[in-house]
């Protein structure tokens, strides 16, 4: 039985020479047996979904040469892309509820911005020195990965007309880098008026919640739930940790690799990650601390591709934004450190890692 520590080890050494095959798309650490997590972790390969035998078997002996006794374990996942809304959704059952025009704001409901066309999610309301902000995705509200200035509008330009609904403007934003190591795919929207924004969570369409805060970290085998623009209300488990991916994004970004990802399964074959999911937010079942920001999925939309939220808000300097009394509002709580030596959870980055995911300003018009 290998332990998460020895799983990861064996992850780092492998994922480099992995990610080059054309049929593997990410590789991570998880459990070896989901259904008997006292079996220890191992080694997941998400593979493409027409890997052929020959190929298959190919990359099973690859990995017996390289020497191990930690598990691996192979998921047919299919590519993994960006989920903005593409201009003329077709085959994707919309929640019409999160694609509705809300104000003020709360976060789960369709978001976007108009040049160019691009809808998403709002994940959720954040706050830094009483300012509050959309948080979301770069390739939700930045244009074209620049510092140019971008309105941003709700519901997003696949939902509505533009006219009449800008409620900001894009603020923020980590770049993507091509041909480099990503971490997060995050940006930040500020809002024309604070009291656009509502700091709640929409679940459904009667019921706003409150996010407590957030969570520096979480393990493998978290129960999570979130909104999002065309998924609607979902849940999901943590399927792994510490995962290395090359997400599909096209255009000039093409294929971009990302590290300490996390890999969110829905529930009984729920999809959770759809075309105009990007930027929604995970929170975990048991109190709805804020875990993860999804920004890609599978294929089939069964599974996400989500930045740890640690990362970003601290990139940010951010807070959860909750109501207070007066009809105010103020920073959640922080919580959820990885137990040291438990490396189920998501591992903190490097000081030369955290060093390239500095955010930069938009330009205001």
């Amino acid at each position: 039985m290998a332990t998460f520590y020895e799983a990861l080890k064996h992850k780092n050494r492998l994922s480099p020479t992995l990610l080059k095959r054309a049929e593997v798309m990410a590789v991570g650490v998880g459990y070896a047996d989901p259904s008997n997590p006292s079996r220890g972790a191992g080694v997941i390969v998400y593979t493409h979904k027409k890997v052929t035998p020959s190929h298959l078997t190919n990359l099973k002996a690859s990995l017996v040469k390289a020497g191990t006794t930690v598990p691996v374990r192979f998921i047919s996942a299919g590519k993994f892309t960006n989920h903005v809304a593409k201009p003329k959704p077709k085959a994707y059952r919309l929640k019409q509820i999160f694609r509705n025009r809300i104000r003020p704001v709360p976060g789960g409901v369709s978001i976007g911005k108009p040049d160019p066309f691009s809808t998403g999610t709002a994940g959720v309301i954040v706050i830094k020195n009483n300012q509050l902000f959309i948080l979301s995705n770069n390739h939700v509200l930045i244009k074209n990965n620049s510092t140019a200035f971008s309105a941003t509008v709700q519901p997003g330009p696949a939902d509505a007309p533009i006219a009449g609904n800008t409620v900001g403007r894009a603020f923020q934003f980590v770049p993507l880098r091509p041909g480099q190591v990503n971490f997060q795919d995050s940006a930040i929207a500020l809002p024309t008026s604070n009291s656009l924004l509502n700091p709640r969570y929409l679940i459904s369409a009667f019921q706003l919640v409150t996010v407590p805060g957030h969570l520096l970290s979480y393990p493998v085998g978290l129960q999570v739930m979130k909104t999002g623009r065309t998924s609607g209300f979902v849940r999901g488990t943590v399927e792994a940790n510490n995962v290395d991916v090359n997400v599909t994004y096209g255009g000039s970004l093409g294929t971009l690799l990302f590290r300490n990802q996390s890999v969110i399964v829905g529930n009984n074959g729920t999809a959770v990650s759809q075309p105009g999911d990007s930027g929604s937010v995970w929170l975990r079942a048991s109190d709805r601390f804020a875990a993860a920001l999804n920004f890609a999925g599978s294929s089939d939309g069964r599974r996400s591709i989500s930045n740890p939220l640690g990362l970003v808000m601290s990139t940010y300097g951010l807070r959860i934004a909750i109501p207070a009394a007066g009809g105010g509002f103020t920073s959640g709580a922080i919580k959820g450190a990885a137990p040291r030596g438990n490396y189920s959870y998501v591992q903190p980055l490097t000081p030369t890692q955290r060093a390239r995911t500095r955010a930069i300003l938009v330009k205001s018009k």
